[in-house]
């Protein structure tokens, strides 16, 4: 039951590090097609975010599995000094 658990953990966790990058680009290309350009050429700009926040997500993914891996990353990023503060 516990690989179990600690398989959808790490999926999800490695989906959430390649998705993030995806998802910013694709909503950054969102403003711009609402702010700037116009109608007309927004799939292709949603298009080109999306690939190249797909290929960001990518390259992060395999930054983080070559370099510390994936579980050390994410305690890297969890322990810092607001969230950690003995005060509170």
């Amino acid at each position: 039951m516990m690989k179990i658990v600690e398989w959808v953990m790490v999926t999800l966790l490695w989906g959430a590090l390649c998705l993030a990058p995806l998802l910013l680009l694709l909503a950054l290309g969102a403003l711009l097609c609402l702010g700037l350009l116009a109608q007309a050429s927004w799939p292709w700009v949603m298009a080109g975010a999306g690939l190249l926040g797909l290929g960001l997500g990518i390259w992060l993914a395999e930054r983080v599995r070559h370099g510390n891996g994936l579980v050390s990353f994410y305690g890297k990023l969890m322990n810092n000094r607001e969230l950690n503060d003995p005060k509170n």
